[in-house]
């Protein structure tokens, strides 16, 4: 990972106290086995405990379990340790922790994950969103100059559920409706600029009100947008005083001068190809993927150790 990787993932810690990202760090640059690095968070934290539900730091000694000192604090009550209120709390295994993360920077499937690993598929399962818990929620806060938008299709899925809601079962050998029915699919709306920021969001349908309440908050007030000629992108702008470039594909416009949707149309095409591995996502964990595909965009020399970095920030406050 080059310097520039490292410090994103750096900036990325969230809440955590101070001294457990400095032991963090110093772990991952002394690139200590799994154990030792765990040792280590511990040795570190120990010096300026916080409780890991409330932040106080008017904490006592509670013994310890599972090789790490377990605190109690004396304001909410609760007991914690050195990875409380991270995503990695109460995993077990933590000697493939290392190999499971390796899994999921390679983009295995579930089924290939645990066999490397050697758990079971409900492990792999339950490690990769809590390994993902994270990476769903880091977004580009703002995207600027040149900012490209839209749309994509993804079908909708509950798979892996017992029981099916919202819809009945599909028959073999039967099509989906004919077009994009939002019965079937779930829209996820894709914003990038020239710079590589990226944010998007699963949409509950198509209306001008929902896009502006997704583009709003992100869209720099002196961008270009540049979409294609859905009516909501147009409204959004106009209500928010943007230049706007809308390119309508059925009258064969692609370009405008200078000014396209390729770039957010490439990435559109990298995050589809990259999901047909997994052979259909549930719906409800679509974030999840939305945000690992944005982790390897960010970094495309994910290791391991990034993994794990991703997975610990960002406390519960």
């Amino acid at each position: 990972m080059d310097s520039k990787g490292f410090q994103d993932l750096v900036a990325q810690l969230g809440d955590l106290s101070d001294v457990q990202r400095e032991a963090l760090l110093t772990a991952l640059k002394r690139r200590l086995p799994l154990s030792e690095a765990i040792d280590l968070i511990d040795t570190r934290f120990s010096v300026d405990p916080c409780c890991g539900h409330c932040g106080s730091k008017n904490v006592g000694g509670w013994s310890s379990q599972a090789g790490l000192k377990r605190y109690r604090c004396k304001d909410c009550e609760k007991t914690f340790n050195a990875l409380t209120g991270t995503p990695l709390a109460q995993l077990h295994r933590r000697d493939v922790w290392l190999s499971y993360a390796a899994a999921v920077a390679d983009g295995l499937s579930l089924r290939k994950a645990a066999k490397r690993c050697g758990i079971s598929l409900d492990t792999a399962f339950r490690w990769r969103h809590r390994f993902l818990s994270t990476a769903k929620g880091v977004k580009a806060k703002v995207v600027k100059g040149i900012v490209e938008a839209d749309e994509t299709f993804i079908r909708k899925s509950v798979k892996g559920s017992k029981r099916l809601a919202g819809r009945a079962p599909r028959k073999r050998g039967t099509a989906a409706k004919s077009g994009l029915s939002s019965d079937d699919f779930a829209p996820v709306l894709i914003v990038r600029d020239r710079h590589g920021a990226t944010t998007d969001q699963v949409l509950p349908d198509l209306e001008g009100p929902t896009f502006a309440r997704v583009l709003k908050p992100v869209v720099a007030h002196d961008a270009l947008l540049v979409s294609d000629g859905r009516a909501a992108y147009g409204q959004f702008a106009d209500r928010a005083g943007l230049l706007h470039i809308a390119l309508d594909a059925s009258k064969g416009e692609r370009t405008y001068g200078s000014y396209h949707i390729q770039n957010v149309n490439a990435y559109i095409s990298r995050l589809k190809n990259w999901m047909r591995r997994f052979k259909g996502v549930a719906t409800h964990y679509l974030p999840s993927y939305l945000g690992w595909r944005r982790m390897i965009e960010r970094h495309p020399d994910l290791t391991p150790a990034a993994i794990l970095m991703q997975a610990l920030p960002q406390a519960a406050t």
